[in-house]
């Protein structure tokens, strides 16, 4: 009776042990790849980090919370971070390349094109800053 379940169970961990393992390789391959191509597009100046926010037409949290949080971010650091708005179901291809599997999500490139940080959900622009490097710098 009990070896049911514990088989189940047994089951299970090995899934979730090999999605883990999965999505930290992924992870890893996009942490260190190069968006240099995505600056070259969404930020050809190249003097500032270029934050893409991935969302949806109907995703609340992604106009109600995720929107203020950027232009935040872009009203305190002028000249220093572009946002550019990607519509994730017009642009899987794009999506998939950061393993974006929900929205909001934002990924932060560096001006030399290398890729800061990938944020699942909804993230602050404090976290933003920090993550481009501003946290130590004042506004402007």
């Amino acid at each position: 009776m009990i070896r049911e379940p514990l088989l189940a169970l047994g089951l299970l961990v090995i899934i979730a042990a090999g999605v883990w393992v999965w999505m930290a390789a992924r992870r890893r391959r996009v942490m260190h790849g190069d968006a240099g191509d995505l600056v070259a597009i969404y930020n050809p100046r190249r003097r500032a980090a270029l934050v893409l926010a991935f969302s949806t037409p109907d995703c609340a949290p992604c106009k109600m919370i995720q929107r203020p949080a950027l232009e935040d971010l872009e009203r305190r650091f002028p000249g220093r971070v572009v946002v550019r708005e990607i519509d994730a179901l017009e642009a899987p291809a794009l999506a998939d390349r950061f393993g974006i599997f929900t929205v909001p999500s934002t990924v932060v490139i560096a001006p030399d094109g290398g890729v800061r940080a990938v944020n699942s959900g909804v993230t602050t622009a404090e976290r933003l800053a920090a993550q481009i490097g501003l946290n130590g710098l004042s506004e402007q």
